[in-house]
């Protein structure tokens, strides 16, 4: 009995310990955040960056620090950076009227991969509903399922019923696949070179300037291989950003 409760002080002991890391993490961010905020007011970009860009690393963020960060790197001339962190608010926040701030902001620099595609639309069409179609689709799924049991029970070949459920599993895979947000990266080098394989050896395809933007395909090694104008390339990893939370 004493070993027990011994053993019970100790696992409360450590929860009260992770609770306590925990809690004084989120209030450092906190603090910071409010810091960084406060810079900004003030003016102090680079300051208020600095600590914005360390909350970043830590795991933490917020769309309204995106939005800060983007504004503070188009101020110094760094499209490439003010577009990364234009995405990243566009992916925390889902508001649309950045995407038309990107596409200007890329426009005016002749930079490319930032165009708003029909296909794009319909995908976020599908991924607005897709909790209702998923949802939908499998009811009917189910149904067909039970009406084809209920078929067999009686000695029936529920072939129709199979073909439907079979056609309903198709389309729930193509919504799921469809709807998938493809990964996409923007180049931070000066002139990257775009390569027809993953590796220094290989033939010099062309070359990618600062703040263009690549869909990722895969990665081999230090490698990313990437969808640009109508072919897949290969760039060094150290030479892009992931658009990604």
């Amino acid at each position: 009995m004493k070993n027990m409760q011994t053993s019970i002080l100790k696992i409360l002991g450590v929860v009260m310990l992770l609770a306590g890391v925990f809690h004084t993490h989120a209030q450092t961010s906190t603090e910071l955040l409010q810091k960084a905020d406060s810079l900004f007011i003030k003016k102090q970009f680079t300051q208020s960056f600095d600590i914005y860009q360390r909350i970043h690393k830590g795991g933490q963020f917020s769309p309204a620090m995106f939005l800060k960060m983007a504004f503070i790197q188009e101020g110094l001339n760094k499209p490439s950076l003010a577009l990364y962190y234009l995405n990243l608010y566009y992916l925390a926040s889902g508001d649309e009227q950045t995407r038309v701030k990107m596409e200007e902001l890329a426009t005016k620099n002749r930079l490319y991969g930032y165009e708003y595609t029909q296909l794009e639309q319909a995908r976020e069409l599908l991924t607005h509903y897709k909790p209702y179609a998923t949802t939908g689709i499998a009811a009917v799924v189910i149904l067909i399922m039970a009406i084809a049991v209920y078929q067999t029970r009686k000695g029936n070949r529920p072939v129709g019923a199979v073909v439907f459920a079979l056609v309903g599993l198709v389309l729930l895979g193509l919504l799921v696949n469809f709807t998938a947000q493809p990964r996409s990266a923007i180049i931070t080098g000066s002139n990257t070179f775009v390569m027809n394989g993953p590796s220094a050896g290989a033939s010099v395809v062309g070359l990618l300037a600062e703040g263009n933007k690549v869909q990722i395909k895969n990665k081999e090694d230090v490698w990313l291989k990437v969808y640009w104008i109508d072919q897949y390339v290969y760039v060094r990893q150290s030479q892009v950003l992931e658009v990604v939370l």
